[in-house]
């Protein structure tokens, strides 16, 4: 096997200052929505954890959405291309008429690259790299000359960025088979694979010049693929690195869900709790005691309304006697999700409702709450 190259060490070597960001987001993910940033080794065939609460992935899948119709609205262009007041002025020395055709061109303009948004499924795209940055706060987004927009998960690039926060450096890491490569690079990769290996890891890297420009390249096995080498104007760069919640000084964002996981993991561990205990609770045990005239077999092989000898003091049902915790836990457990999606969805506590009561601003207290139900059970 040949050496990595320079590309190949670069990524290597700032993986370690994604390290912290990359487990904030896979623990984010875990407690909403689990296939958005897998754990490392994980493929097709893995088994994702089901979380026991589902408030976490509908607050996720309700805030994309909504990003997405502001972002691109449907059926509409997105944005609208006008005249600055200098041009406009020396427009209407040529009369209303020319001004008329330019608004006509422009609208033309607009509804075509609304078009050419759909025709290319960049909406899909773009649901996708909003959920990540909910969830994880990172997203790159890569453009190629041809083909569609695609969304790179956070654990397969790196980024540096100055102190302006602009993007200097990108790294993509893709595993592709050896077939996939162009054939000038081809026969030497093929011939430097082991037995066992049937894919390679191909790097991309975009590196902004001193002149302004980018310049993006691939390398494979320690090789630049020289074929791919191209130099772009920086408004023409392919690749575009998103953040959720910008932090000075750092390269990386923070994910939306990060600012409520406390509450989303107390949720989901309150949640897990009533499910644990209903299913104690549905398991019904009858003890029959052993130096009494009632059998356990004349009790199991019984019939529903049957008349049998015995004794009903021999007979008891084991139970959890945990009647009014699980009362607690569920009340306590419908608040929290109640006043997590209302802070959440920015709702008016005036519109929601508990089993069918109103619900007031009070009964969103921890302390207040707590208290009121501690009340109820008591009684």
């Amino acid at each position: 096997m040949m050496d990595q190259g320079d590309i190949a060490a670069l990524y290597y070597k700032c993986e370690s200052q994604r390290s912290p960001y990359l487990m904030r987001g896979r623990d984010s993910s875990r407690i909403t929505i689990p296939t958005i940033l897998t754990d490392a080794g994980d493929n097709s065939a893995s088994k994702y954890p089901t979380p026991y609460q589902s408030v976490g992935a509908r607050g996720v899948n309700n805030l994309s959405s909504a990003l997405l119709l502001s972002l691109l609205p449907p059926n509409a262009p997105f944005f609208r291309l006008v005249l600055n007041e200098e041009e406009k002025t020396k427009l209407e020395q040529l009369g209303p008429q020319v001004n008329t055709e330019i608004e006509k061109s422009l609208s033309k303009i607009e509804h075509a690259v609304a078009r050419e948004i759909e025709v290319n499924n960049i909406r899909v795209a773009t649901f996708e790299a909003l959920r990540h940055l909910v969830v994880t706060g990172n997203a790159l987004l890569y453009m190629p000359d041809e083909g569609a927009m695609r969304v790179i998960h956070m654990d397969r690039y790196i980024v540096k960025r100055d102190p302006m926060g602009n993007a200097q450096c990108i790294i993509m890491k893709e595993t592709v088979a050896p077939a996939m490569l162009p054939e000038s690079v081809r026969a030497y990769v093929e011939s430097d694979l082991a037995e066992y290996e049937d894919t390679v890891d191909l790097f991309t890297k975009q590196q902004v010049l001193p002149d302004g420009r980018v310049e993006v390249k691939q390398e494979v096995r320690g090789r630049i693929i020289e074929e791919t080498v191209q130099t772009y104007p920086a408004s023409r760069s392919p690749f575009i690195a998103l953040r959720m919640l910008r932090v000075d000084g750092e390269d990386y964002g923070r994910g939306y869900v990060e600012q409520y996981f406390g509450d989303l993991q107390s949720l989901e561990g309150l949640t897990r709790a009533i499910v644990e205990g209903a299913a104690a609770s549905a398991k019904v045990l009858f003890l029959v005691n052993p130096n009494g005239t009632t059998r356990a077999r004349t009790l199991a092989e019984s019939p529903n309304g049957a008349i049998r000898e015995g004794s009903a003091a021999d007979i008891s049902v084991l139970q959890t006697q945990k009647g009014l915790t699980s009362k607690w836990l569920l009340a306590r457990c419908s608040r929290s999700k109640i006043g997590l999606l209302m802070r959440s969805c920015s709702l008016s506590p005036r519109f929601a409702t508990l089993n069918g009561l109103p619900l007031r601003k009070s009964d969103l207290s921890p302390s207040r709450s707590s208290d009121s139900l501690g009340a109820s059970t008591q009684s």
